[in-house]
């Protein structure tokens, strides 16, 4: 019968009565492979092969590696061994090569790159996908910026009040530009009711036309608390730049208690 190596698949002449029935370790002459044959491993001999094989002497039969008290590994388990720890060497050497080549490298990288990609890596900006993230948020905080200095803007630039009020933000301050000047307040009956007369003039110090806005009016106590507050129609409903307009108004009534008269500006209702 023949027995063929399973690694380099030389054949040897064997009798079956040599392979016990659970089989046994053999090892092959020619490469030194071991391992576990049976019969059913066993071939027939064929008949008349045209070119006799090369001799070859036959495999030895394994001997079973006694277990010594301190458990040490037996031959054939070395022998399987060795390949795979050469191969982890080989990956370790490797390595090592390519980290020696790499830190050579970072090294000489010039100290403006190296600035570069360690600010790079400490905002995350190599992972991929990061980089969407820190775009919106920029355009957020830009929309943040743009509104908290909005009545800024409006009045270096008067055309940035068309883009907010787009946006249904109100970027001008009302009345901003309007000043009261030469206020007289004069309170007087007429037809037995009390009446409080308060005019002046209302001046544009800017260069520009201006909106008139609406007077308001406010009538506190001597704590200045409230006590009544009206609003009134401007005289005209624009002020050219530099003009002033006069304007009067006439409360019915005011209270008893009024000490004081606050003048300012209120944004009309639509």
């Amino acid at each position: 019968m023949l027995l063929y190596c399973p690694q380099c698949n030389t054949g040897y002449e064997i009798e079956p009565d040599l392979i016990p029935e659970k089989g046994k370790k053999m090892r092959c002459a020619k490469c030194g492979k071991i391992w576990h044959c049976t019969r059913e491993d066993l071939q027939a001999k064929p008949a008349q092969p045209s070119v006799e094989p090369e001799e070859t002497p036959a495999p030895q039969p394994e001997e079973e590696t006694p277990k010594t008290e301190d458990n040490t590994t037996p031959e054939s388990e070395s022998v399987e061994q060795a390949p795979a720890n050469t191969e982890m060497q080989d990956i370790f050497a490797r390595l090592s090569s390519q980290t020696k080549d790499l830190f050579q490298q970072e090294q000489a990288r010039p100290f403006h790159e190296k600035l570069f990609y360690k600010g790079k890596h400490a905002l995350g900006l190599d992972r991929p996908g990061i980089l969407k993230y820190y775009l919106l948020l920029i355009m957020v905080m830009v929309a943040l910026v743009l509104f908290a200095v909005r009545y800024e803007v409006v009045r270096v630039l008067p055309l940035a009040e068309k883009f907010y009020s787009a946006l249904g933000v109100e970027s001008r301050v009302v009345g901003e530009g309007l000043e009261f000047q030469n206020i007289i307040r004069n309170e007087y009956e007429e037809d037995y009711v009390r009446k409080l007369e308060i005019k002046g003039y209302i001046v544009n110090t800017t260069q520009q036309k201006i909106e008139m806005p609406l007077i308001h009016v406010e009538i506190m106590d001597k704590d200045t608390n409230l006590l009544q507050s009206v609003d009134d129609e401007p005289p005209i409903s624009e002020l050219g730049a530099g003009e002033k307009q006069m304007f009067r108004i006439v409360i019915t009534q005011p209270s008893a208690l009024a000490k004081y008269v606050l003048l300012t500006f209120s944004a009309k209702k639509d």
